[in-house]
């Protein structure tokens, strides 16, 4: 999997500067990574139940993480080098000295998204377990045609010049727009990251963007600050809790209790605890706080993808509001529908537009629709992945499920819970419960651990 070095005037096929390019069946194709290992540690070492802080809160920077579960191999990416042989999907198996094993997979972000790796999952086990219980293979349906995704943009990706009035739309929308390129050297991440490709250092288009792009917060994250992981288990009551006191609309929203889902009101309940624990930035009530929510584009494009649709369809749009309101848990309500009516401006024609944007960029890559630091939260769902319900023909189902993030501070991931019962599967995501992720400043999950309104 390589990037494409292409200019404005090469445009057919899809082929544009940066767009990645999925190749197969060559005899240099390394294939999928698979690696069997040992480990001389007991199983629970790498479940999260070191140090507990009362009724389901885990703190978690003690277990085992990916650098020794995982393949230690490159991903296919934007940073391979032309010709090379990296794996764009890699799996581990490892026994634990009692008798525990674990399975990490990783994939190239840009091919999955965690419906698809769940998938992928999904369609490992059922075949395997059909191996090893001697019965018909599963109809497997997934297709890989990432095409399907252009052909829901407001018009042609191939247009030569693109419709400044689908543009107008696609810029409507609540997206950070942080540019690389205009950002100068701040982030400390080495010479050149911000350069100008030198492919596209004699398109004028280039310089322009580089002078008017929105310069990246670097002054609001420490990247180098230690960052603490936590999970908050929920139960299915303390989620319906938390869920009828964000759906208590004041009569000033025009909503109704039944528009507001159980995640909306829970990345809300999340947002005020992780602001309180930050504090205002410089001590100022009054500075803007973002919620950056990673959304699913299979459902909000028309016609809606096929459920067999393999690729990473997201986007990533905000919620801003002053700390002095987005830190108070008695503005939950307000919070909530704030974050619902951001997530209803992502129409299918407004999601369309988008796409086509995307295709008619200098270089998508070079833009953020999310960042980190004091002022960020990025939120990634898992919901609906039902990954405890995978048995590889032991008749055993997963006693964990654990999505690496990488610890950065600002991160958010959300997940059903293992079921009681996972022979009855079925009924609401959240039937079981919630796991939430948290990453963040050491500090700051310090005191967010401490805060009286975890529970609401």
């Amino acid at each position: 999997m390589t990037p494409h070095k292409i200019g404005l005037d090469k445009r057919r096929n899809g082929e544009r500067y940066g767009r990645m390019e999925v190749r197969y069946g060559r005899e240099e194709d390394p294939g999928v990574v698979f690696v069997v290992a040992k480990i001389d540690c007991p199983l629970p070492a790498a479940l999260p139940t070191c140090e507990e802080k009362g009724d389901g809160v885990k703190i978690c920077d003690g277990m085992i993480r990916e650098d020794v579960l995982l393949p230690s191999v490159p991903l296919a990416g934007y940073n391979s080098l032309p010709g090379h042989t990296d794996s764009s999907l890699a799996v581990q198996v490892t026994k634990f000295e009692d008798g525990g094993t674990a399975i990490g997979v990783q994939i190239a972000h840009c091919l999955a998204d965690a419906i698809s790796l769940s998938r992928f999952v999904h369609d490992w086990s059922a075949t395997h377990r059909s191996l090893i219980t001697n019965t018909p293979f599963p109809d497997l349906p997934p297709v890989f045609e990432p095409w399907i995704l252009d052909q829901r943009a407001a018009r042609s990706v191939d247009d030569v010049a693109p419709d400044e009035n689908v543009l107008k739309m696609a810029y409507g929308l609540p997206l950070h727009r942080y540019d690389w390129w205009a950002s100068g050297e701040e982030s400390g991440f080495g010479p050149g990251a911000h350069n100008i490709p030198e492919a596209l250092k004699d398109e004028p288009k280039a310089r322009e963007l580089a002078q008017e792009g929105e310069r990246m917060p670097w002054d609001t994250y420490n990247v180098r600050a230690p960052v603490s992981h936590t999970i908050i288990h929920y139960t299915s009551e303390e989620l319906e809790r938390i869920w009828n006191a964000a759906a208590a609309s004041p009569d000033t929203y025009d909503n109704t209790k039944a528009s507001l889902s159980r995640h909306d009101a829970l990345v809300a309940h999340i947002w005020t605890l992780v602001n309180r624990a930050r504090g205002p930035e410089n001590g100022d009530v009054d500075s803007e706080v973002h919620c950056d929510v990673t959304i699913g584009l299979r459902t909000r494009v028309n016609p809606p993808l096929p459920t067999s649709f393999l690729g990473s369809p997201l986007q990533i749009v905000h919620t801003t509001l002053q700390w002095s309101v987005a830190s108070s848990s008695a503005a939950l309500s307000r919070i909530a529908f704030s974050t619902k009516a951001t997530l209803s401006r992502c129409t299918p024609a407004a999601v369309g537009a988008q796409i086509y944007a995307i295709a008619h960029e200098l270089a998508p890559q070079r833009l953020w629709q999310a960042f980190l630091g004091r002022k960020h939260l990025i939120v990634t769902s898992w919901a609906h992945t039902r990954l405890y319900e995978c048995d590889f023909g032991t008749g055993r189902t997963p006693r964990y499920v654990h999505p690496i993030m990488p610890l950065v501070d600002g991160c958010l991931q959300i997940m059903e819970a293992r079921p009681k019962n996972v022979k009855m599967p079925g009924g609401r995501w959240y039937n079981d419960g919630v796991d939430v992720a948290i990453y963040l400043e050491k500090e700051a999950m310090g005191r967010l651990v401490k805060d009286n309104h975890i529970w609401r």
